[in-house]
């Protein structure tokens, strides 16, 4: 059965050109940069027959990188990628819209310094 996470992901892996791309759990020793997202949050409304079929779902996503150029880039390839409508594995998706990049970069101990950009997606798709 088709699914958000896995177009989500085909879509922005296609984007930033690599497959670095993780739902919620990074490998440990992955090489920066990297993606990791995360669903914020999923409504499913609903009328008085059941549910629709269509919803928008919150999506974080962060781009983990060495540089801030390189973070930012990826950040802003990502939300050209999935602003526009397009069918991806049985997912239809209608305009996504992006909110951020938030900076959240952090001093990590034995590593240095993570740049860390955060974007929140909201994906408007259902079954194609």
């Amino acid at each position: 059965m088709p699914d958000l996470q896995t177009a989500l992901r085909s879509r922005i892996v296609t984007a930033v050109g690599h497959s670095r791309v993780y739902w919620t759990l990074v490998p440990q020793g992955a090489s920066r940069p990297y993606v990791r997202m995360q669903t914020i949050s999923d409504p499913r409304p609903e009328h008085l027959t059941g549910y629709d079929g269509a919803r928008i779902t919150r999506v974080q996503v962060d781009v983990f990188a060495e540089k801030y150029s390189e973070a930012r880039a990826a950040s802003e390839t990502i939300i050209a990628a999935v602003a526009n409508p397009a069918t991806v594995s049985g997912i239809k998706f209608g305009r996504t819209k992006a909110e951020g990049p938030r900076d959240l970069g952090e001093d990590v101990e034995g590593v240095g310094y993570v740049h860390r950009l955060s974007l929140d997606l909201l994906a408007e798709h259902s079954l194609a």
